[in-house]
């Protein structure tokens, strides 16, 4: 227990529950359900809008509670309450917040201390905060395991009775999770042995809109924990539309829509008076505000770009410009990048669809940010697949369908480090540390076997590596009962490459004597000096590049290329794609009842889909043409069966010249998402070779994929049940793997994150170059002489669950076993399989730019589709 000394007593009471009747009058839904839950010392999840207060839900009995002990005189100078935060952009805000209602309710200076502790906490900062600890301190999930790593620090945090973890959706479903759910649990074991006194560390989670709201509860209290649920998310109005600029004719796929888009955005950014602007990549953000600019010259600088890769002061100006009013437009990628409190916004765009439901929910909510205000989100449909996936998003979201969140099972490279972290900070019996480490939610499940062999690997690298290279890659002393991290060097790498984010290599752009932002190595490297590319939405010319660092200048009126961030495609939800496949029966139904080639009809139905999918006559017969034309040159998917569609390709991309062209396409229309579709298409691919010899190429999105084969390598009906069996497919999905990029990149972010190869030595971080050199030197070693490695099983496990979908995938098969599978030869690319083969195509555009090709091809393919079905 730490022995601190108190505060001294003072008699006036500031009473923290009268200061908020006083300022904000009666408490929200969420405020008035949690605080007799946090009262009782009860975990709590809260589920909650943007904007309802979820804050002050969390915070004012920890604010009540210490005004208490203050007031008593029994305030210890120790840390009370942990927040943590996936971003420091949110710790940061909350600093702020926190410290005006502070000021008011004690004047002066407050006696309860608030401090924020991240990687950009300064050295005397650090040494202010040890000698003189906050009552609250605000944090990342990084900077509390290396806090928990450092033995002078641990007095200080055996007296924390309460964690608050926001955003714990953003955190829960990937290893940031798995790391944070480690660090609560060791923190929980801090606590002072007292039977008749000792209570658990309350836990109190925060998020805007999650499910399932009791195994998120579980993430947050811990395998054996209890957690009460607030469940207020449908407490704040959010109003979700669907806008689309196709009207008379449809767009072409893959994006390419042109700066009539940005037209439509730039008429919705002129009608209101703030627009949030979400798109579903940084790339994306660049381009969009650039050429919003240029298409609105007037409002250019009252348009920003902000995300991640922006530098933070950067990023900071425009949170600021925004709160003060002074802006009309911010365009982002995700909703957590930016801070808490961003001020008033009138409205939320979302370029393409967000994939999922929750996810647009999460974004509208940043519109209208208080209890009463009405949020507003606009779905800005693209093409004709997003228009119906923008109003399946809609639908499910006004009956609040939201998305599962998917926990990550027991990653072995998140443990390694966290076993590290505890031998730093004194030594450990092993079955001590295995019921810890299984009192994390995310670990509940994992295997003697698998702790053993993690303790192996850092005691000397492994079983292939052990021999020869102990002293290199060991990390652990470990003997048959205990273990404890080795002093010195190990202990002081370790403090330097704590944190589950791998390095990817980047380049800081600097104008003059203003860093803008950074950008990835290579995209970098593919650039020469006069070359012009957008940074925070504006044109730049690249000078030089010199030490990890570009120097730009301006370059305006001049057209720019975008930047790329190697960030993965966000895939589409099981609830939408299950809604999508719906509404495919539903109008293939309709087309086999009625008369298409009667206008009457045509115009009747449009209206049905028009309510079906409440988009407007004009763009329900817009997507009611597109299904004609796939029920004419093909038929429609529907759920319960297995669409194949067999072209051959002469060359001219559009309608075969002769029978029996140089490629052979199959279109697979499976309705799971790009990451499942990515895993099928990979074991289908693998079969195929097997069956009939020679690679074919899988080109894949969120409604299926396309096989480029050989003449030689036809697939007949008599083929799909081997192909498509769920039979050995995992084995054959790993089998896919061997010797693929993927692999090796997934081995590269296992091993920085499990501690073979470190991100930063001796204070700097290793080039990016470096690190991918000496993880592929051991990535072949393991391969051939250990490939039961445990950072190679989590690599694949990573490939498996959480780069891609495969255990969809094998879901997707087994449900479909006996269910029919066709292949049908079709004489022209269908309507709903444009997209796939203009993705495939793509690459071959290099003549010409590929926006005005695709349009070109678009326009002469819909000619050809439109042509014939009105002659049907």
């Amino acid at each position: 227990m730490l022995h601190s000394p108190l505060l001294k007593a003072v008699p006036e009471k500031h009473d923290v529950f009268a200061w908020f009747r006083a300022r904000y009058g009666r408490p929200t839904p969420a405020q008035k359900a949690a605080w007799p839950i946090i009262r009782e010392r009860r975990s709590v999840l809260i589920a909650s809008p943007t904007g309802t207060g979820k804050t002050f839900a969390a915070f004012m009995g920890v604010l009540d509670h210490l005004e208490h002990l203050h007031r008593h005189g029994q305030l210890l100078e120790t840390i009370y309450c942990i927040y943590v935060s996936p971003l420091r952009a949110l710790a940061y805000d909350l600093e702020k917040n926190l410290a005006e209602p502070l000021r008011e309710i004690f004047g002066g200076k407050p006696p309860i201390r608030v401090g924020l502790r991240s990687g950009d906490t300064t050295s005397s900062e650090r040494v202010k905060q040890f000698n003189r600890p906050p009552h609250i301190l605000l944090t990342t999930p990084e900077s509390l395991c290396l806090l928990l790593s450092q033995k002078r620090w641990l007095p200080h945090l055996e007296n924390v009775r309460w964690v608050i973890v926001d955003e714990i959706h953003a955190m829960a479903e990937n290893k940031r999770g798995a790391h944070l759910s480690l660090s609560l649990g060791r923190l929980e074991r801090l606590r002072p042995e007292d039977p008749v006194n000792r209570r658990p560390i309350q836990r109190i989670g925060l998020s805007a809109t999650v499910a399932p709201l009791d195994e998120v509860g579980k993430f947050l209290t811990g395998t054996n924990g209890e957690c009460a649920l607030v469940d207020v998310s449908t407490g704040k109005k959010i109003e979700l539309k669907v806008h689309t600029p196709l009207r008379k004719r449809p767009y072409p796929e893959a994006g390419y829509t042109g700066q009539r888009l940005i037209r439509e955005l730039a008429e919705t950014v002129r009608r209101h008076r703030t627009t949030l602007v979400f798109t579903n990549t940084r790339s994306g953000a660049e381009a969009t505000t650039f050429w919003l600019r240029e298409v609105a010259p007037d409002l250019a600088d009252a348009i920003e770009c902000h995300h991640a890769s922006l530098e933070r002061d950067v990023r900071q100006e425009v949170e600021d410009r925004l709160k003060r009013g002074e802006l009309r437009a911010v365009i982002c990628s995700t909703s957590l990048e930016l801070g808490i409190d961003i001020g008033s916004v009138d409205v939320v765009v979302m370029l393409s669809t967000p994939k999922g439901v929750s996810r647009a929910l999460q974004r509208a909510g940043r519109s209208g940010h208080n209890i009463h205000s009405v949020s507003r989100g606009i779905l800005m449909a693209t093409n004709v697949n997003d228009l119906v996936e923008a109003c399946a998003t809609v639908l499910l979201g006004r009956r609040h369908e939201l998305d599962p969140v998917r926990l990550p099972t027991a990653p072995l490279d998140v443990l390694a480090q966290h076993i590290v972290s505890m031998g730093c900070a004194g030594t450990w019996r092993r079955d001590e540390a295995l019921a810890l480490v299984r009192s994390a939610y995310p670990f509940a499940q994992l295997t003697r076997k698998d702790f053993d062999d993690v303790l192996d690997y850092l005691a000397g690298g492994g079983q292939a590596l052990r021999t020869a290279y102990t002293e290199v890659f060991g990390k652990i002393e470990l003997n048959d009962e205990t273990f404890r991290t080795r002093p010195g060097r190990v202990q002081q790498d370790f403090l330097q490459n704590v944190g589950v984010i791998p390095s990817v290599g980047v380049v800081r752009v600097r104008m003059r004597h203003k860093h803008l932002g950074s950008v990835e190595e290579s995209f970098i490297n593919r650039l020469k000096p006069g070359d012009v590319f957008i940074m925070g939405g504006r044109a730049c010319r690249l000078e030089r590049v010199s030490n990890m660092e570009a120097i730009v200048l301006p370059a305006n009126g001049e057209l720019p290329t975008g930047p790329r961030w190697n960030a993965n495609k966000m895939p589409l939800s099981t609830n939408l794609a299950e809604e999508i496949v719906r509404f495919r029966g539903e109008v293939r139904a309709w087309i086999e009842a009625g008369h298409p080639a009667e206008e009457t009809w045509v115009t009747e139905t449009a209206k049905r889909v028009a309510t079906r999918l409440d988009c407007g006559v004009a763009n329900a017969r817009i997507v009611l043409e597109m299904f004609l034309g796939q029920a004419r040159v093909s038929e429609i998917p529907r759920g319960g069966e297995l669409l194949i569609e067999q072209f051959d390709d002469a060359g001219d991309f559009i309608v075969p010249k002769t029978p029996g062209g140089r490629q052979r396409h199959y279109f697979f229309h499976s309705v799971i998402g790009r990451s499942a579709n990515e895993a099928l298409a990979r074991v289908v691919t693998l079969r195929l070779s097997r069956l009939r010899g020679g690679n074919a190429v899988a080109t894949t999105n969120d409604y299926g994929f396309v096989l480029t084969v050989a003449p030689h390598q036809h697939i007949g009906a008599e083929d799909l049940a081997p192909l498509l069996s769920p039979d050995s497919f995992i084995a054959d999905f790993h089998a896919s793997l061997v010797n693929s990029e993927m692999l090796k990149h997934h081995f590269r972010n296992a091993a920085q994150i499990g501690l073979m190869v470190y991100r930063n030595y001796f204070g700097k971080q290793k080039p990016t170059r470096k690190l991918q050199w000496s993880a592929e030197v051991i990535y072949n070693v393991l391969r051939e002489h250990e490939p039961d490695h445990v950072l190679l099983r989590e690599a694949r496990r990573d490939c498996l669950q959480v780069f891609l979908d495969a255990e969809k995938a094998l879901h997707f098969l087994n449900t479909g076993l006996h269910q029919p599978k066709k292949i049908r030869p079709v004489d022209r690319v269908p309507p709903l399989s444009f997209a796939l083969y203009a993705t495939k195509i793509k690459e071959a555009l290099l003549v010409e730019d590929p926006a005005e090709t695709m349009e070109r091809l678009f326009n002469q393919w819909w000619n050809e589709i439109d042509s014939g079905t009105r002659a049907a």
